[in-house]
């Protein structure tokens, strides 16, 4: 039988998310940090490359070294804007609230409180990790619109030796941090701390939602940094990193790969890992290590310092909008270079939340709410969500329709 579009979006899932719950309130095994990862050898569908359809006025993101001194002004004034505006009814800012989503993702363990059919985590370690953030990001982006209309987010990339130089200029989003030596075994000592200068030395956070996800507390109230500690310490990445991972046509691989937890060795065989998006968050934020695996050369990572390296917290830094950003431009590529479409993406057999046709939380229509992730009631902070938005990753798989392009994907 045949739905109509609206009443499938609104009346259908609603059933079908009760029969999922019925099944999943009778267990909770699945483990929230582990990908589904296919063999090096799974089969592909044959390559589909994108329509020749003319989009007009596509906002376009840009290089951030390519920004004028105008486009930098206003990307921070839009950032600052947000932060100081508190929606009616609302007890945090509107940017706030966007990190407190990226938190409560953690949120979503029965033994945490969590309801509904949603697993494990909706916004990372599985296949919805690239769409869900580029819902994410292109729902901030909108907010920034709404303040000024001209503002895309720009995207750092790891490759360019200059992009992070302009990123910590004083007169855009600031520099390292200061007030804190850390002595690394082999390596020497290195600084960091509060950011006390710049921009974003006035940066107010919540301490409820800034904190150390390993010790499970606050980091207070200021942005943190500790710019490029051993291992993380290459301030701009090779770019056969970046290039390896268009070798690789199945979707699954290149979200893990680019998402950076995981990597492939020499033999094509699966290990943890610690690249790409993962690695730029530590670039940023810091952390200490305790050893450094002696196969594949990853860190074994004990201890947070910077609001960038803490993952749930880390939309704190606005330095996480320009990595995510290049996040979703490499994925918009490789679309492009013939993966174009919804062949190309899990249709089932994963969590949920993750296949094709699956409403991701928090555009899930209510389906799915998280337990109490965090220090304090943070969950109770949360707006009410909407019915009537559902979003899935099927819907966002086509970046153009959504109202924008990339510099490099014009």
């Amino acid at each position: 039988m045949k739905f109509p579009k609206n009443f499938k979006k609104f009346l259908f899932l609603p059933l079908m998310a009760l029969v999922i719950l019925i099944i999943f309130l009778v267990q909770d095994q699945f483990n929230s940090t582990s990908y589904h990862l296919p063999s090096i050898d799974a089969p592909v569908p044959s390559p589909v490359y994108p329509k020749p359809i003319t989009y007009t006025n596509l906002k376009i993101r840009k290089n951030v070294v390519d920004l004028t001194p105008q486009e930098k002004a206003a990307f921070v004034n839009a950032l600052k804007t947000l932060k100081n505006t508190i929606p009616e009814g609302s007890q945090m800012s509107q940017y706030d609230l966007f990190v407190l989503q990226h938190v409560l993702t953690m949120g979503f363990r029965k033994k945490l409180g969590a309801t509904g059919p949603a697993q494990g985590n909706p916004a990372h370690s599985q296949p919805a990790f690239l769409p869900w953030h580029r819902q994410y990001l292109y729902e901030f982006e909108q907010a920034l619109q709404k303040i000024d209309p001209s503002v895309t987010v720009p995207y750092w990339d790891w490759t360019d030796p200059n992009a992070l130089k302009i990123i910590l200029q004083d007169d855009f989003l600031g520099p390292s941090g200061q007030g804190e030596t850390v002595n690394i075994p082999e390596a020497g000592s290195f600084t960091g701390g509060t950011v006390t200068s710049g921009l974003f030395a006035d940066w107010i956070l919540n301490d409820k939602i800034h904190f150390d996800p390993i010790t499970m507390t606050s980091m207070g109230t200021k942005l943190i940094r500790f710019i490029g500690l051993p291992p993380h310490d290459r301030y701009f990445l090779p770019k056969a990193e970046v290039e390896q991972l268009f070798r690789y046509n199945n979707y699954e691989i290149f979200n893990a790969l680019i998402e950076g937890a995981m990597i492939l060795n020499a033999k094509n065989q699966w290990e943890e890992g610690w690249t790409l998006h993962a690695y730029a968050h530590s670039v940023i934020g810091g952390s200490l290590v305790d050893e450094i695996h002696p196969s594949h050369g990853q860190p074994h990572q004990i201890k947070i310092l910077g609001t960038m390296d803490s993952i749930p917290s880390s939309p704190y830094d606005p330095i996480f909008w320009l990595n995510h950003a290049n996040v979703d431009r490499l994925w918009a590529q490789w679309q492009d270079q013939g993966h174009t479409g919804e062949t190309f993406y899990p249709s089932h057999g994963m969590p949920w939340g993750h296949n094709l046709h699956d409403p991701m939380w928090p555009w899930d229509g209510g389906l799915s709410q998280p337990g109490n992730y965090g220090i304090g009631n943070i969950v109770t902070l949360l707006p009410k969500p909407s019915s009537a938005k559902v979003v899935t990753p099927a819907d966002v798989l086509d970046f153009r329709k959504l109202g924008y392009t990339f510099d490099t994907t014009q």
